[in-house]
């Protein structure tokens, strides 16, 4: 019985090894039979003009066609094609995002204008995407930079890449002092930077919290992290030694790029006055600059002054705020612009305009009550975006609150500093309505990225 069972054993291994060789055999006929079909293909078409062919189409055919076989997919997420792709496609009409808030949930959309049509004269933009993913939930947008997103929940951050709708979730800084602390002033805030000597994305992170205080004067003490995006998997954060005086950052919502590597963002030092920290994203250094002797904040109201690119420089622009008592507005749209000269010699220029009485009658709109502004970049044309917020008093705390306007009407302005020139850009609905009074900007970007996350 022992030999016969034996014997059972050995022919069941035999069959299933025939099985096996008899699948290898098929698999390997298969494919050579798929490569003699591919095989006049190659001969004609040489692989550099395939991936050629491959740069000029648009970013969504390229997702499709990384389902065609594996060395395609591998092309289209390499850091080689990403660059080439970048180089080689002609120049996108921008695109502008915003937020939207519907039954408790956040909805993104993303906006833009005909590519025929001139950017710097054009009146409206069309809603034509719809980038919303159920893991962004509970999470805001914070920047969008060179197609890619940065969404913050507290301690918590995620990046989302708007042309692959890639998202990751950028892993916590361990090693942090603060973080690691019960301490409910903490505070974290990230910012996407561009080193374009290596061509690497990087995410920044600030992490706050407050010192002890001198006086009546509060301090504060801050760590600086580093992580590379798209790199080796095992990426993590890297702390940045820094001198500069330690800060906290105003607010997660208002940093700008410039120059392609350089990142500002107002923040509050030991001192009793604001600060511009800088941060080169190429060597990482990071330095404070001082603000415009006569640039004035509020103590309770720092915001309503922004941070802006004028023309590659660093700026700042106090806007008018708009009183509409019935028969129109009565500020007279005087603005006051500080752009920095010399950073090292803190040397600051500044101009006052006045906006035209035919300016201002695009402003008298019945469903605006108090107007304010708050900037979300500038255009390639070097048009500053305003999007229009309503401005309330709290007498309970004794704040100024600022909230976006509560219309179902979307829109924003473009104001030209140099022609000293605005302009009411309206973003139309698509065949989709979107009902709602809670929206917000984003910002406006011109970028597809490929880069694989």
């Amino acid at each position: 019985m022992a030999f016969s069972f034996d014997l059972a054993v050995i022919l069941q291994r035999d069959r299933s090894r025939t099985k096996r060789k008899s699948k290898v055999i098929r698999r390997r006929r298969r494919e050579r039979d798929i490569c003699k079909s591919h095989e006049p293909l190659q001969e004609n078409i040489p692989f550099d003009l395939v991936i050629d062919i491959l740069t000029r189409l648009p970013p969504k055919s390229l997702m499709r066609f990384k389902s065609v076989s594996k060395l395609w997919s591998s092309l289209i997420c390499s850091k080689y094609f990403t660059i080439r792709f970048r180089k080689v496609s002609s120049p996108r009409p921008p695109r502008l995002y915003m937020w939207l808030g519907i039954d408790n949930k956040n909805v993104l959309l993303s906006s833009s204008s005909s590519p025929d049509l001139d950017v710097s004269t054009m009146s409206s933009l069309v809603v034509d995407q719809d980038l919303t993913i159920p893991t962004m939930e509970g999470y805001s947008v914070s920047q969008v930079f060179h197609g890619l997103m940065c969404f913050t929940n507290g301690q918590s951050a995620q990046i989302y890449n708007t042309t692959t709708r890639q998202l990751v979730v950028l892993p916590t800084i361990e090693e942090s002092n603060i973080l690691a602390e019960n301490d409910k002033s903490k505070r974290t805030m990230y910012c996407i930077g561009h080193d374009s000597v290596h061509d690497q994305y990087k995410v920044f992170c600030t992490v706050s919290k407050r010192g002890q205080r001198v006086g009546n004067l509060a301090t504060w003490v801050s760590e600086h992290w580093v992580l590379l995006l798209g790199g080796d998997v095992s990426s993590r954060w890297r702390n940045i030694p820094s001198s500069c005086p330690p800060h906290r950052p105003v607010t997660q919502f208002n940093t700008i790029n410039i120059n392609g590597h350089m990142l500002y963002c107002l923040a509050r030092a030991y001192l009793p006055k604001y600060v511009v920290v800088s941060i080169d994203m190429i060597s990482e250094e990071i330095s404070v600059l001082r603000l415009p002797e006569d640039l004035v904040f509020l103590r309770r109201l720092p915001l309503l002054i922004e941070i802006v690119e004028w023309g590659g420089r660093l700026a700042f622009v106090d806007y008018p705020d708009f009183e509409n008592d019935g028969e129109g507005f009565e500020n007279e749209g005087v603005m006051k612009v500080w752009v920095m000269e010399d950073a090292e010699k803190n040397l600051w220029s500044s101009k006052t305009l006045v906006l035209p009485p035919s300016q201002m009658e695009i402003f008298n709109m019945p469903m605006v009550l108090n107007l304010s502004f708050k900037a979300r970049g500038t255009t390639r044309e070097g048009e500053v975006i305003l999007v229009p917020q309503n401005v309330g008093y709290s007498k309970r705390t004794r704040n100024i609150i600022i909230d976006p306007q509560e219309t179902t009407h979307f829109y924003i302005f473009l104001y030209n500093i140099q022609k000293n020139h605005m302009r009411k850009v309206d973003i139309t609905k698509s065949s989709i309505r979107y009902l709602t009074t809670k929206w917000d900007v984003v910002g406006l970007d011109h970028v597809e990225n490929l880069m694989y996350l």
